[in-house]
């Protein structure tokens, strides 16, 4: 077998999700010879689920007004493409079944940034536009290529990195991008815990640490096409997201038919959800769920609607981790986390996915520009193995204050959803929500916080 793979590459990116493809094309806008970049996946083709949905106007901007300096996909030529292909959210909502709870609209920081929206767009779609991007500035991911090792390079400074196949691979950096199970993380001898010091049973609320979520085709179109809504009631919570325009469904799932992600809880005392949920039991819990005109009971909907098809169906626990560290000299190298191989939690906002894109993106000029130090400091003195540091544990230490301010928002929402759902709570809290949907300071405070402004 021919091998896949250089025996030495400057830097080695490990996954090729939304982080690891935003890392690569943010290194190479900031000045990094494509040559000397490695991007590998275990997988074999790129995810075919669309996961995550939403990117948020933190995410997407090139820059603020009060933040001139910040990089994100506008800036490295990205944000146009995912735009064109997503559905602009304007507002955010909790509802009922039957009404309105809980609003805001994202019109309200329209001030601070050129996309005052939230993009509805599915993952795999979001991949593709990066990977599109990444093989225009030189670099094609190389799969599949599962990392199994690392040590202390024979050759000089530097790891080595082993592959499944046999394959060793020489660098001085390895960024991991490989996901809330990161092999990268795991050899660096990183630890990957809860920051509360919960455990994994105790990390989320009993009433929703069970998740189901689906890609379905309906009977009939009814998703709300202005912005993402959840639905809370006794029963639990339920979302209902349009994936995006035609084309996405397109290239997702070859299918002409509108796609739209559902989601609900599923409580503990009821048992363990199926692996790979059937159209029946999407079905039941949606009419449990869903608000009414999403029945398909012509007892509480005249116009009934069906899933006709099940696309994609999955189960997840809802908990949060963060690594101890986002980089590490370890291996004779240089590691450093981004993504969910740096911190997970519950989808809550959407903001898991949005954070990995922006540690990525930051990474870019951080990282370039530490390189070109250390080359010239070896130019100068011959040896650049005792360069400093201080600028990537700098910026290591920052992305970890707001991976932890991620965790800490998220939760807080997971909590007041539970809360609210509570059966002998109902009245009060629903009150007070809506009533704080009329104060127009809460809810520009509210959209901003959503919009990741407030913490990127």
């Amino acid at each position: 077998m021919p091998a896949l793979l250089p025996a030495e590459t400057q830097i080695l990116i490990v996954g090729a999700g939304p982080s690891g493809l935003a890392a690569a094309i943010s290194l190479i806008c900031n000045g990094i010879d494509p040559s000397k970049l490695l991007v590998v996946d275990g997988a074999e083709k790129g995810t075919n689920a669309s996961r995550a949905l939403a990117i948020h106007a933190a995410t997407l901007e090139e820059r603020s007004l009060h933040s001139p300096s910040r990089t994100a996909l506008d800036t490295y030529g990205c944000a146009s493409k995912l735009v064109e292909l997503g559905i602009k959210g304007t507002d955010w909502g909790v509802d009922d079944r039957t009404s309105s709870i809980l609003r805001t609209d994202f019109s309200y920081i329209s001030s601070y940034t050129k996309f005052p929206f939230v993009l509805i767009l599915a993952q795999t779609a979001t991949e593709h536009v990066l990977e599109e991007r990444l093989n225009e500035l030189g670099v094609k991911v190389v799969r599949p290529c599962r990392v199994v090792g690392m040590s202390n390079s024979l050759h000089g400074n530097g790891m080595d990195v082993m592959f499944e196949s046999g394959e060793i691979v020489r660098s001085y950096y390895v960024v991991g991008a490989d996901g809330a199970g990161s092999t990268v993380r795991q050899l660096s001898g990183i630890n990957f815990a809860d920051p509360d010091g919960l455990s994994f049973e105790d990390s989320g609320n009993d009433k929703v640490a069970q998740m189901v979520l689906a890609d379905v085709s309906l009977s009939a179109n009814n998703a709300p096409s202005s912005g993402v809504f959840l639905t809370v009631s006794k029963a639990g919570m339920f979302m209902f997201i349009s994936l995006g325009k035609p084309v996405v469904s397109e290239m997702l799932y070859n299918s002409s038919e509108a796609v739209y992600r559902i989601g609900f809880n599923v409580p503990r005392v009821i048992g363990e959800p199926p692996s790979q949920p059937s159209l029946e039991f999407l079905q039941t819990n949606m009419d449990q769920q869903a608000p009414f005109h999403l029945s398909s009971d012509f007892n509480v909907n005249p116009d009934p609607v069906r899933i006709t098809k099940v696309h994609w169906s999955t189960r997840f626990r809802t908990h949060s981790a963060i690594a101890d560290v986002f980089f590490k000299r370890v291996h004779g190298g240089c590691v450093f986390l981004v993504g969910d191989a740096a911190h997970i939690h519950p989808p809550a906002g959407g903001q898991g996915m949005n954070l990995g894109l922006r540690d990525a993106t930051g990474l870019g000029p951080i990282l370039s520009e530490h390189i070109r130090k250390r080359e010239l400091a070896k130019e100068r003195l011959g040896d650049g193995d005792g360069e400093d540091t201080t600028d990537l544990e700098s910026y290591a230490a920052l992305r970890r204050i707001r991976g932890l301010g991620n965790i800490k928002l998220t939760k807080d929402m997971v909590g007041a959803v539970g809360f609210v759902m509570r059966p002998h709570l109902m009245s009060w809290p629903v009150w007070v929500l809506r009533i704080l949907s009329h104060i127009s300071v809460f809810k520009r405070k509210l959209a901003y916080r959503l919009s990741g402004l407030g913490n990127r």
